[in-house]
């Protein structure tokens, strides 16, 4: 006995209309529809045709079709497999098309192989192969979910680390900048001098904390907000450069508020280095706003001529944002209108 009959297409809105149109004149009706799945009943009875979203349909139905074939050339010699040849073409569908495009060709193979291949003495074998199969297409889409979470984070690590480099020569040319103003002072203003001295380390020490605790959950305890201004002090001179900040509030991912914290810290980098202490700008600008459909969109400008070297032909400062920006799947745009504005629009990710 059939019980439903399965297919997978690539537009679901589309293959609803078809199958409304045909489907109504001989009877059927349909009973439940969702963002990526169809079903149909005939009268009263439960549904007997499903049809669901899938990425690529066409290669799953191919799959299945060379595994019908191979089934057919063998013939009778199966043993007690009758349907072992379509195992295969579940596998590879599970690897390389997705997890629905393997269950169609594992429900698709049950109902030919019930109807065509099963002899009538092994009818519970079905309910091993659904068992088993289910087992095997569960399995292959764990160890590719963890692959990719594994290849991530390895790339988010090696990303803070090549972020980190960045921001160390950074501040090392800062540090050479401020030893630069102490030796002038120190013939000029004496007395300023203990004040340099501390305001340099005090920025130093500031910077190594927050890098240290860049992935602490703690860091971000006090919000979003403290943290961006923090990060921005220690490579901005703020008594001589004015910020202005508008930070909507919400409880972002640790994850997405990193990415924003070292997004933030490496166009300061660029403003303080191109803008700021060649005395071109004296404004930096940091916004967060929400926008509708869960997304949000991330400003930071400065009211410098447009950065001639800087975050658009400096190759390692825009290969960093760019990847930043990738991390939390954002889009970075960069615009040049009374200064240098990099957005970043991304969608929103909650604890």
């Amino acid at each position: 006995m059939i019980t439903y009959i399965p297919i997978g297409v690539r537009d679901i809105e589309r293959s609803k209309r078809f199958y409304d149109a045909v489907l109504e004149p001989l009877g059927y009706q349909c009973l439940k529809a969702a963002k990526s799945l169809v079903g149909y009943r005939y009268g009263l009875d439960s549904i007997s045709f499903w049809v669901f979203q899938a990425e690529r349909p066409v290669e799953a139905v191919g799959l299945f079709g060379i595994a019908l074939t191979i089934r057919l050339l063998v013939g009778r010699f199966y043993g007690m497999m009758p349907g072992l040849s379509f195992y295969p073409a579940i596998l590879v569908a599970a690897v390389f098309l997705g997890w629905k495009e393997a269950i169609f060709i594992l429900v698709t193979a049950i109902v030919v192989s019930w109807l065509f291949f099963l002899p009538p003495d092994q009818m519970l074998l079905p309910l091993m192969w659904a068992t088993v199969g289910t087992v095997n297409i569960g399995i292959i889409v764990g160890l590719q979910t963890l692959a990719r979470q594994l290849a991530e984070a390895n790339d988010r690590q090696r990303l803070l680390f090549q972020e980190l480099q960045h921001w160390v020569a950074n501040t090392l040319q800062s540090t050479v900048g401020t030893l630069e103003r102490i030796k002038k002072t120190i013939t000029l203003n004496p007395a300023e001098l203990t004040l340099l001295l501390d305001k340099a380390i005090e920025r130093m020490l500031v910077s190594a904390e927050i890098h240290r605790r860049l992935n602490d959950p703690s860091l971000f305890d006090s919000g979003l907000e403290p943290v961006l201004r923090e990060v921005v002090a220690t490579v901005i001179d703020q008594e001589t450069v004015f910020a202005t900040w508008k930070i909507d509030k919400f409880d972002l991912s640790l994850d997405q508020m990193s990415v924003l914290a070292m997004l933030v810290l490496e166009i300061a980098n660029n403003a303080a280095k191109h803008v700021f202490q060649r005395n071109l700008g004296s404004r930096f600008e940091v916004e967060l706003m929400a926008l509708p459909g869960r997304r949000m969109v991330l400003k930071v400008g400065d009211d410098g001529p447009g950065v001639e070297g800087g975050v658009e032909k400096q190759g390692l400062g825009m290969e960093i944002l760019e990847r930043l920006a990738d991390q939390i799947k954002g889009t970075l745009t960069i615009a040049h209108d009374r200064g240098t504005t990099v957005t970043v629009d991304f969608p929103m990710v909650l604890k």
